[in-house]
């Protein structure tokens, strides 16, 4: 078994506090929080409001522009930012409020708006589209700020994967105690409960403060790693991050994770009525079959998720976090295909009726493989990026974490707006669309009764798309440089010039000589 580098007593032993541990961690509850809801937003505004595919695939391209402008600009801001309590603690201190504020705006547009009439496309339009923007502007700030955080808190990778560990487990109780409530609330959906997901908005957008509290209060910055001048430019920025062998890859897999877990996310309430079989309001050749019939498929699920914890867990052991993606990525590959191979349904189903899930076993085997793959991301997401940002501080001299962020992102943000555009555009294509009007049931069904096509359609979103992505990442990882032989031999030059930069740039008190 290979052995961990002894060369840097800093990259083998380089504890945080607990307050620091358990504080930077709970910033992962306000994003599964608002996520689990962010994730629903087309089955808000597409199934229950009635919005135009059409017109989303409009907002989703123009929302797509800001997204990517908003990321390396205020990425550059933050990085400039010089204050005692460091670059990027007062942007979470000063924004997470506004945050809360325009998370709840999204989901409240004039209720008169709903319902599919083209009078109100255009007003419904665009709060759909400056709701978005706005409230991606503060996630934006909030977690470019948050996520620059980690490299400089620990540079062990045991460290910073035993936070990432945290960090996922965290997201994951918060994603599904606040998650299950919007799935709840908007498969079959009615007014009822939309009114009760509404009242939820709000109180998660209150809840959504207390950890940003704790962040701001116990999570501390290295004053060595200040620079004299961080006055870094926007094409600067740029050539920083592409000259970097290791970000090049790093935008990719970054940009290809965020694609597929954004339409697994938007396509789950799709996903729980015409895959699982919970569909509501149609014709059904079956209409006993229940959520216990569609049970082999969730545990099988649960189980896949659960062995990729354990698994991927021990891969870095024995090889490298490399060598846990590549593995991560092809699971995914294989068993979002083999789901979507199960999730088709009998071609001798009847025309007019919906027919149940015809292969349960096969489509929960697909998923078991694919969410072992899936949860690698939210392990060694965070700890990857950080070597990816120690790589290049060696060779530039200084850390820029939030430029890493911001301009890390320019693949990764518009893959959001093409998660959200493109599952709704398959459905409409497959046969999924507008038909009716009642204030009290979904606008949306199958005009053409054919809901054969309109499951495939369904299968070919939220399972198809995101097997051919996980492929074209797994492709495009093979060219990531960081293996544990590239790792070990930077972290001996990266010891020296931490040493130095402690002994020119802090005062006998171990503060910063460039913050007055």
């Amino acid at each position: 078994m290979a052995e961990q580098s002894q060369n840097s007593s800093q990259f083998n032993r380089d504890p945080v506090t607990p307050k620091e541990f358990f504080g930077y961690n709970m910033g992962a509850l306000p994003g599964a929080f608002f996520g689990s809801f962010m994730g629903q937003i087309q089955a808000f505004y597409f199934k229950w409001l009635g919005l135009g595919w059409d017109w989303i695939v409009i907002a989703q391209i123009l929302f797509a522009v800001w997204n990517v402008l908003n990321d390396p600009l205020f990425g550059i801001l933050q990085n400039r930012t010089k204050t005692r309590s460091g670059r990027y603690i007062p942007w979470i201190k000063w924004c997470a409020p506004l945050f809360s504020v325009a998370f709840v705006l999204v989901f409240f547009p004039p209720s008169a708006w709903r319902g599919g009439d083209p009078s109100v496309q255009l007003p419904l339009f665009i709060w759909y589209l400056a709701t978005q923007a706005l409230y991606d502007t503060f996630f934006t700030i909030i977690y470019l700020a948050h996520v620059a955080l980690l490299p400089q808190m620990t540079f062990a990778a045991v460290e910073r994967t035993k936070i990432s560990v945290l960090y996922a487990l965290l997201s994951l109780v918060g994603g599904v105690a606040s998650g299950a409530l919007p799935l709840a609330f908007l498969t079959n959906p009615n007014a009822e409960k939309i009114a009760n997901f509404q009242i939820l908005v709000i109180v998660f957008a209150g809840l959504a403060l207390i950890p940003w509290i704790l962040v701001v209060k116990w999570v501390k910055e290295r004053p060595e790693f200040l620079p004299p001048d961080n006055d870094v430019s926007l094409l600067e920025s740029f050539k920083i991050v592409f000259k970097n062998p290791s970000g090049r890859i790093y935008i990719i897999y970054d940009g290809i994770s965020v694609g597929i877990l954004n339409i697994l996310l938007t396509g789950l309430t799709f996903m729980f009525e015409w895959l699982f079989g919970l569909i509501s309001g149609v014709p059904r050749v079956n209409p006993n079959w229940s959520f216990m019939d569609a049970m082999p498929a969730v545990i099988l699920l649960v189980v896949g998720a659960v062995a990729g914890a354990i698994v991927q867990l021990q891969i870095p052991k024995r090889r490298d976090i490399k060598t846990a993606i590549q593995v991560g990525l092809i699971c995914q590959a294989i068993g979002f295909f083999v789901a979507f191979i199960g999730a088709i349904p009998d071609p001798n189903n009847p025309v007019g009726a919906y027919a149940d899930p015809y292969n349960i076993w096969l489509f929960g085997a697909g998923l078991a493989i694919g969410f072992f793959g899936l949860v690698t991301d939210f392990i060694y997401h965070n700890p990857m990026r950080g070597d990816t940002i120690d790589y290049d501080e060696l060779t530039t001299g200084e850390r820029h974490e939030s430029i890493y962020a911001g301009i890390g992102c320019i693949f990764s943000k518009p893959m959001i707006s093409v998660a959200l555009a493109i599952v709704p555009a398959i459905l409409a294509a497959f046969g999924l669309k507008q038909v009716n009007t009642d204030p009290s049931t979904p606008v949306l069904g199958v005009p053409s009764g054919d809901y054969n096509t309109a499951t495939l359609g369904v299968a070919v979103a939220c399972l198809l798309v995101p097997a051919i992505l996980a492929t074209l990442g797994a492709i495009a990882w093979k060219w990531y440089p960081l293996d544990r032989k590239a790792l070990d031999a930077m972290h001996v030059e990266l010891e020296k010039i931490h040493a130095q930069k402690r002994s020119e740039r802090l005062t006998n008190d171990g503060k910063s000589k460039f913050v007055s």
